[in-house]
């Protein structure tokens, strides 16, 4: 598949994954359940608790630094703020691309960084989908796909998932929904092209 086919995919992955596949959402602050996670925005839902991105965000978008404590700490409701991040929307849309941009290589790359061949494109998109909710995966992540002897698909991320994290034992769930979400838009994107 070429690459405008996977960053379209990729962004329904994140849609859907992220906001319910509710784009407006992307400007209001939302709190997820569950997990280490704070008050967050944007697409790829930075987290201001966990994110020095999303704080420096937060300040490009005119919140002051004692604002921005008060959301990281979780001490405000910040939800009375979602007419500053609608009004920043141009400013969050680019820091999404760049983030979207940047997890997609994280799956594109995996093969090449690990020598493990990767699935597309079910694998890079699970990987990507990896890299937005923890960051760039890993060597542990990288033995257990090594191990299976074959291209990493976006099942085997998911089994990573919830047999190798705390996240995923604590919230299998959600690990489900967001394998789901990437099987979504590999659905919806064979259909159009159809």
């Amino acid at each position: 598949m070429q690459d405008e086919s996977l960053n379209q995919m990729f962004d329904g992955v994140i849609l859907n994954n992220e906001l319910s596949g509710i784009l407006a959402a992307a400007y209001r602050f939302s709190h997820a359940k569950g997990g280490k996670s704070g008050w967050s925005f944007g697409r790829c839902q930075f987290d201001v608790k966990n994110n020095s991105t999303a704080r420096s965000l937060l300040s490009r978008l005119g919140f002051t630094a004692a604002e921005v404590l008060a959301i990281q700490d979780e001490a405000v409701d910040p939800r009375q703020w979602n007419g500053r991040l609608a009004a920043g929307a141009a400013i969050i849309d680019q820091a999404d691309t760049d983030q979207l941009t940047y997890c997609l290589c994280q799956g594109l790359n995996f093969a090449t960084t690990y020598g493990i061949p990767v699935e597309n494109p079910g694998g890079i998109l699970g990987i990507a989908d990896y890299a937005n909710q923890y960051g760039a995966p890993g060597q542990g992540s990288a033995d257990y796909y090594k191990s299976l002897g074959r291209p990493v698909t976006a099942q085997d991320v998911l089994d990573f998932k919830l047999n190798h994290t705390k996240y995923g034992e604590e919230e299998p769930e959600d690990c489900h929904r967001r394998y789901a979400g990437v099987m979504k838009a590999i659905q919806e994107a064979t259909c159009a092209a159809a």
